[in-house]
């Protein structure tokens, strides 16, 4: 009898407490970082059996996150190994002198206690030599820092620029007049150069 495929429009964060019985006995579904963003994809599971997602647009799945199928059984979600250039050093200011310059390019970013890793990039990776830094081409599991405000979704330096700089901006003037005076300059100028950066 031929199977039919699970259907999922449900995540749950890995934050959320479920049994750990029941997490063993989930099945598992194992995706690279590009297929952990996508909210339409079929795949397998760790027990053959397929499944159709369907979930909200803008969310990135994460290591241990939880899906709901129509039927209300548990998958768990697996980062797999992949192609990754990790830079390790013992250096905190430079790894912190690498984040600012890769933040500035809005690419994924994984951050550890004494690392940083992205995807394959040989022009990123020529600008971390010129920073001092070492390239270590490795296949690892890839889990990058979700966005700012929540999404974790990634985007053209245009696709959701004036989303996020609204936000913001009402953060910013939620402040209180003394916090604010604490900046030293207004904030009313133009921000055309935002997005000015080398790709």
């Amino acid at each position: 009898m031929k199977q039919v495929p699970l259907r999922v429009d449900k995540v749950l964060s890995q934050k959320i407490g479920i049994s750990q019985v029941l997490l063993k006995k989930a099945a598992k579904l194992t995706l690279v970082f590009e297929q952990r963003n996508k909210s339409r994809i079929t795949s397998t599971l760790s027990d053959g059996r397929t499944v159709h997602l369907f979930l909200p647009r803008g969310n990135t799945m994460r290591h241990n996150d939880i899906l709901i199928a129509d039927n209300g059984e548990l998958i768990c979600v697996v980062a797999a190994e992949q192609e990754v250039v990790s830079i390790y050093s013992d250096d905190a200011l430079s790894l912190m002198k690498a984040s600012y310059h890769l933040g500035n390019r809005h690419i994924p970013v994984q951050v550890g206690a004494n690392f940083l890793r992205i995807e394959p990039d040989s022009v990123l990776e020529e600008m971390l030599h010129q920073l001092g830094l070492e390239c270590v081409c490795e296949k690892k599991e890839f889990s990058p820092e979700v966005g700012a405000y929540g999404g974790g979704h990634r985007h053209s330096h245009t696709e959701t620029f004036d989303t996020d700089y609204a936000l913001a901006q009402e953060v910013y003037h939620s402040h209180s007049p003394a916090q604010q005076h604490q900046h030293g300059h207004g904030h009313d100028h133009t921000h055309e150069n935002l997005h000015s950066h080398d790709q």
